[in-house]
């Protein structure tokens, strides 16, 4: 196993490094302290060709410049926060609106738009990148100082893993996710991959996609991916759906049945490579994301984020997200590739 570091840029006097990691099998993943990002997954197909398995940017400017979170590690909290504000212990918290009427992904000053400190491990069955942070309290409006740890281990077994610590001195909603866009096919369009989620329901949302508290059973609707099933076959699933239709495609968090290390969260299979993905994560929440698929403007990748429920803050019955002072928080994240 192997860390090659290269210099990647600068952001207001600070250096920004690529670091890519290498395993045995040919499979290598290049992260940015800027954002935490994954920028590139390659991994050979039975042919031994590789395929780049994420989108990515070449340059620094590219990920300054994009408004989509493409490969960042987000927070402080994933998703959305109903009309940019919750109350915690009797205080009322007003947070940054940068998604239309809410807080989404943890506001204007978000974690995937810092530097991050790095510090790097090798052995001879893995690698690894830890990346750190301090976000002080009150940034974006969210009360607490906290540290955050990621760390991003690659084996020799074709995982590629990201375990996510913090800890904070005040009561804090928390949820971190990856929002990699994945193209395991070398196809223009992701609507032939293959896509199972260990999910039978879905939290129902407004036209806002804000969620309403209720769960909504996938059955019979377009959102049923219980089996490995082709993403354009739901997309087109006659009748459609009100909740389907807010998006004209995906961007849906899926109500998870298990957590465990051996049985996957979600699969992924492009039938072109041959490749396939599986999600392992600790995560009570799943937001499926491909933007539209009824016109020319859909992604041609698909995003998998763990995370806790949106609007988690303000939904009582949701999994509880919050973290008391000095608690340790952690979440983590797993992808296995193969290819056949």
């Amino acid at each position: 196993m192997k860390i090659n570091v290269s210099t990647f840029g600068e952001v207001a006097g600070n250096a920004v490094n690529a670091f890519t990691l290498t395993n045995n099998n040919a499979m290598t993943v290049t992260l940015l302290n800027y954002g935490g990002i994954i920028k590139e997954i390659h991994f050979p197909n039975a042919k031994g060709e590789l395929i780049s398995c994420v989108q990515t940017f070449d340059t620094l400017q590219g990920y300054i410049d994009d408004p989509s979170y493409r490969g960042a590690i987000v927070g402080r909290f994933a998703n959305r926060i109903g009309h940019g504000t919750f109350t915690l212990n009797d205080k009322q918290y007003r947070l940054d609106k940068n998604g239309g009427d809410h807080n989404l992904h943890g506001g204007l000053a978000g974690f995937h738009k810092k530097v991050w400190e790095a510090k790097t491990q090798e052995s001879s069955d893995s690698a690894s990148v830890t990346f750190s942070l301090t976000s002080y309290d009150g940034e974006g409006g969210f009360p607490g100082n906290i540290t955050v740890e990621a760390c991003y281990t690659l084996n020799q077994d074709n995982e590629l893993s990201l375990v996510i610590t913090a800890t904070t001195d005040k009561e804090t909603p928390l949820s971190f996710t990856q929002h990699a866009y994945f193209t395991l096919s070398n196809e223009e369009k992701v609507g032939n991959t293959l896509l199972q989620i260990d999910a039978k329901k879905v939290t129902d949302a407004d036209s806002t996609l804000l969620p309403t508290g209720d769960l909504l059973d996938v059955d019979n609707t377009p959102f049923d991916f219980t089996a490995l099933t082709a993403i354009k076959q739901r997309a087109e699933q006659t009748g459609s759906h009100p909740l389907f239709d807010n998006v004209g495609g995906f961007d849906h968090n899926y109500v998870l049945q298990t957590v465990s290390e051996n049985t996957p969260q979600a699969v992924v299979k492009a039938l072109d490579t041959g490749l396939t993905m599986e999600l392992f994560t600790s995560l009570p929440g799943l937001q499926f994301y491909t933007g539209s698929l009824t016109n020319d403007d859909q992604l041609g990748a698909l995003c998998l984020e763990p995370q806790h429920f949106p609007d988690a803050p303000n939904k009582p019955s949701f999994p509880n997200c919050f973290v008391k002072p000095h608690e340790k928080y952690k979440e983590t994240i797993r992808y296995k590739f193969s290819a056949e």
